[in-house]
């Protein structure tokens, strides 16, 4: 057989390169194309949650002096479409006293939640609202709060204090004197010290102590040998510090890797999709630096609750290896879009969102930014995106549809 080739066959192979770097050069435009944004600075000081895609929550306050606990002055809303009309949400019965000491709101399946501690200072109130009704009552409780509760799921999940007798542990309940109809408190063991709920599961940091504090001679806390054992996962191993996915009846389902194969995981930057489908991290790959540093300019994804699963890519925004930046105030909504800060060496901020409909990510045109950018948040639909720069609301609203 001939192996030489023909100058047809030759000819042939120069167009198809020439169409593989067009369309190369074409997915790389894609990846950067700016789409338009309208950049609303709001003059509003203070940060809040998006109750849905035309309402976002604003928590308003003050610090009365340094050193002293924040005071509440009340919760309004905004309308992105017109930003200066700012009105507060009624919070009555709730005494005004009461309501300057709320310490915690979140917004969660078109609901306001927000907690406040109660007058035996032993256990916290935990309320929903919907905007234009009344406060309800969800739970009172040790540790009720925003952040341990699934609506979807309908569970407040709380952590069962640690009484120290002598060398051994006695573990008391978790103080419920109230809880919604229809709501589950899960009472677990304080044997982690972050979680991250869904309304199938929890994600936990599971951290075993090679000490324990006890109530020594006089009363004194003394520090001793813990006589309980690391965790023993399924395979026999033991687990000192680790992350786990626990179902409701806090059965461990898997464990979640945050080193698999030629990637690296932030286990800081975890964020469960709303529904609780995905586990959201930022992520850096084997030969993006050298020498390794510790930055992270890719988005990586994991599949909760499926035990074959493994860490996927999902974007990155790395233009060349060995560059001096990584992702940070990540956000996610039930699409699967993202949104991240990048920050580089001497470099101003800048926005970036993955649309996962058409699995592209662009840098966003949000002028130019300070370095106290914070509290980076997706709308539900993710045409508008709410950040703090230096403290003061500023939104980022996509004009993708308008006539």
């Amino acid at each position: 057989m001939n192996n030489e080739r023909s100058p047809h066959m030759n000819w042939t192979r120069v167009c198809l390169s020439l169409v593989f770097i067009v369309a190369t050069c074409s997915y790389a435009e894609l990846a950067e194309a700016k789409s338009e944004y309208e950049v609303i600075h709001t003059g509003i000081q203070g940060g809040g949650c998006w109750y849905d895609d035309t309402h976002f929550v604003i928590v308003r306050g003050r610090q009365p002096a340094p050193g002293q606990e924040f005071e509440v002055e009340g919760l309004y809303y905004l309308d992105p479409a017109k930003p200066k009309d700012l009105r507060k949400i009624d919070l009555a019965p709730i005494e005004p006293h009461i309501q300057q000491q709320i310490r915690e709101v979140s917004c969660q399946d078109e609901t306001v939640l927000f907690s406040v501690m109660a007058p035996n200072r032993k256990t916290s109130q935990l309320y929903g609202l919907k905007i234009g009704g009344k406060p309800e009552l969800i739970a009172n409780m040790r540790w009720a709060r925003p952040s341990a509760i699934s609506l979807k799921g309908q569970y407040v999940l709380g952590n069962k204090v640690t009484v120290d007798h002598g060398v051994w542990e006695e573990h008391s309940d978790c103080d419920v004197r109230f809880l919604k109809q229809g709501f589950k408190a899960l009472c677990w063991p304080r044997d982690t010290i972050a979680q991250w709920l869904t309304p199938k599961f929890v994600v936990s940091e599971y951290l075993w102590r090679a000490t324990t504090l006890i109530n020594g001679v006089e009363g004194k806390r003394v520090r001793i040998p813990n006589t309980n054992p690391p965790l023993k996962l399924d395979d026999g191993t033991q687990l000192k510090q680790g992350y786990l996915l626990r179902d409701l009846g806090n059965e461990i389902v898997q464990q979640i890797p945050t080193q698999q194969g030629s990637y690296k995981m932030d286990r800081a930057s975890f964020q469960p999709s709303p529904g609780g489908t995905y586990l959201y991290a930022r992520c850096s790959k084997v030969g993006d630096y050298d020498p390794p540093k510790t930055f992270f300019g890719r988005i990586c994804r994991f599949n909760l609750g499926n035990k074959e699963t493994q860490w996927k890519e999902v974007f990155s925004v790395q233009r060349e290896p060995n560059e001096r930046a990584s992702l940070y105030d990540l956000d996610v909504n039930d699409q699967g879009d993202v949104v991240v800060m990048r920050r580089a060496h001497r470099v101003r901020p800048t926005f970036w969102k993955y649309t996962a409909q058409r699995a592209s990510v662009e840098q966003l045109p949000a002028g130019q930014l300070s370095q106290e950018i914070e509290a980076v948040r997706f709308a539900p639909d993710g045409r508008t995106i709410s950040y703090l720069d230096k403290g003061q609301l500023v939104l980022l609203r996509s004009q993708e549809g308008k006539p």
